[in-house]
C-alpha cells in the first residue's frame, strides 16, 4: 500500500489546481480504498485470484514525460473502424478519427456536469455481492479515459475503435483511465474497447467503463484485452439499460498476466434485453478471471450469458457468474453457460454459476461444463486422413468459433479470429 499513498500524495501536488469538488471525491475515494485494500483470500467474491503481483508492483502513476514517440503503424488496427486512441494514458487527439455526431469532452467538464457517474460507492453490496476496491482506487487516480455521448436518433455508420496501448516503457508505470459512454434514445453503436501492450516491462492498469443504454437504443461493446505478458489488468464495466433498450457484448482475453473483468448490469426499465459472451485464451502462467452479475430488477427483460474459457499450460482461470432476479420482477428469462477447455494437465479452471431468484414468474437456467478434447471426436477426424495436430487445432477452432460469430461487425469478427488463429498456432507449436 505504501506505493499507492506516495502515488497518491504526488498526483494531488501534482494537480493542486485541480476542481475542488474533483479533489475532494479522489480524497474519500483512496480513504474509502486505504480501509479496505486490495482483495485477499478471505474476500468470497476474490478468493482465486491472488494480487499480490499488484500490491508489491511499485508502479507510478504515468506523466506526460511517459509520451513515447508515435509508432508508425497503431497495432489493433481494425478496418473500417472511427479511432480514439490513447498511448501511455495520453489521448491523441490529431491521430485520432471521431465521428461528427459523437461528443467528446474532457473528463473535468464531465464530471462537473455528471458527477454521479464518477462515484465510487459500491451499489453491488447484500445481495449482489462485495465491495470492490479497485473502482474506488480508479477514482482517487483517475488520469486517463474520455467522457463519450452519443445523442439521441444517431446511428453510427462504423464503430468507434478505442485503441489504449502500453508501449516504450522505461520503468513500471501504472494507468487508471475512467470511461463514460452514453448512447441516447433509438440510437446504435458499436464500441472496441481495446487494451493493447507491447512492452517487456510490467504494467498496471485499473479501468473503469460506465455504460447508460437509453430506451430503445442498441449497443454492441467489444473488449478486447492483448495486453503484455508480465502486464496486470483490473477493468470493471458496468451497465444500465433503460427501457426496450438492446446491449450485446464480447469480452476477448488473450494477454496480460494477470486479468480481472467484473461485469455488473443493471435492468433499470422493463423490456430490455442483453447478451453477454466472452472468449479467454490462456496459456503458460496467465490467470483470467471474469465476474458477471446481472441484476433482473424490472419486468420482462431477457439475459442471455456464454463465456468460454480455453486453458494451456499453467495457466488458470475463474469465471463467476451471477443472476439475481428481484422480488416481484416479473416475466424474466435468463440463461447462463460457462464452458471450458482443458489442453493441458497442469491448467486449473475454477467456475460458479448462480442463481439468485426472489420472485415466481420467471425462467432461469445455468451451468458450467469443464473437460479435454473429446476423443471420439480426435478419433473421427484422424479416421478422415487428418493429422492429430491439425485436429486437434480444428477441434479447439470449433469450440471458439460460436464467441467469434456472435460478434456482429464482420472486420472485428475477422480481427478476433485471426489474433485466435494465431494463438492457436502458436499454442500448437510450443506445446
Amino acid at each position: 500500500m505504501k506505493y499507492f499513498q506516495e502515488q497518491f500524495d504526488a498526483l494531488l501536488e501534482y494537480r493542486s489546481d485541480e476542481d475542488n469538488a474533483l479533489r475532494d471525491l479522489r480524497i474519500r475515494a483512496f480513504n474509502n480504498f486505504k480501509e479496505t485494500g486490495l482483495p485477499n483470500k478471505k474476500w468470497e467474491e476474490w478468493q482465486f485470484t491472488d494480487f499480490s503481483l499488484i500490491e508489491k508492483g511499485d508502479f507510478r502513476l504515468s506523466r506526460e514525460k511517459d509520451l513515447p514517440p508515435i509508432p508508425a503503424h497503431i497495432p489493433g488496427r481494425i478496418p473500417n473502424t472511427y479511432l480514439i486512441f490513447i498511448i501511455n494514458g495520453h489521448y491523441q487527439p490529431k491521430l485520432s478519427e471521431v465521428p461528427n455526431e459523437v461528443l467528446i469532452s474532457t473528463g473535468l467538464e464531465h464530471f462537473q456536469s455528471n458527477p454521479k457517474s464518477y462515484s465510487f460507492e459500491n451499489k453491488s453490496v447484500g445481495v449482489l455481492g462485495s465491495s470492490n476496491p479497485f473502482i474506488s482506487l480508479n477514482t482517487s487516480m483517475m488520469n486517463s479515459g474520455l467522457p463519450i455521448y452519443i445523442p439521441n436518433n444517431v446511428r453510427l455508420s462504423k464503430p468507434i475503435q478505442i485503441i489504449y496501448l502500453t508501449t516504450e516503457l522505461s520503468d513500471a508505470l501504472m494507468n487508471h483511465p475512467r470511461f463514460v459512454f452514453h448512447l441516447g434514445e433509438r440510437s446504435e453503436a458499436t464500441i472496441i474497447e481495446h487494451y493493447i501492450g507491447s512492452t517487456p516491462i510490467s504494467y498496471f492498469t485499473n479501468s473503469v467503463t460506465k455504460i447508460e443504454i437509453e430506451s430503445n437504443a442498441h449497443l454492441n461493446h467489444v473488449l478486447i484485452q492483448e495486453d503484455s505478458a508480465a502486464s496486470s489488468l483490473a477493468a470493471n464495466t458496468d451497465y444500465i439499460l433503460h427501457r426496450e433498450s438492446e446491449l450485446n457484448t464480447n469480452s476477448i482475453s488473450l494477454g496480460g498476466l494477470l486479468y480481472r473483468h467484473n461485469i455488473k448490469l443493471n435492468f433499470k426499465e422493463k423490456g430490455s434485453s442483453a447478451n453477454l459472451n466472452g472468449l479467454s485464451l490462456i496459456e503458460n502462467k496467465q490467470h483470467h478471471d471474469q465476474h458477471v452479475i446481472v441484476d433482473h430488477s424490472s419486468n420482462a427483460c431477457q439475459s442471455n450469458q456464454l463465456f468460454k474459457y480455453i486453458l494451456s499450460d499453467k495457466s488458470s482461470g475463474v469465471f463467476n457468474g451471477k443472476v439475481v432476479v428481484r422480488e416481484h420482477t416479473k416475466q424474466t428469462d435468463a440463461d447462463q453457460s460457462n464452458k471450458n477447455l482443458l489442453l493441458s494437465p497442469h491448467a486449473l479452471m475454477n467456475a460458479n454459476p448462480q442463481l439468485e431468484i426472489y420472485a415466481e414468474d420467471v425462467k432461469c437456467a445455468h451451468g458450467s461444463t469443464t473437460g479435454q478434447i473429446d476423443p471420439e471426436a480426435l478419433f473421427y477426424l484422424r479416421s478422415r486422413g487428418i493429422n492429430k495436430q491439425k485436429a486437434i487445432e480444428l477441434i479447439i477452432g470449433g469450440f471458439a468459433k460460436e464467441i467469434i460469430d456472435s460478434i456482429e461487425n464482420a472486420d472485428i469478427q475477422t480481427y478476433v479470429g485471426e489474433r485466435v488463429t494465431s494463438w492457436l498456432d502458436g499454442t500448437m507449436h510450443h506445446g
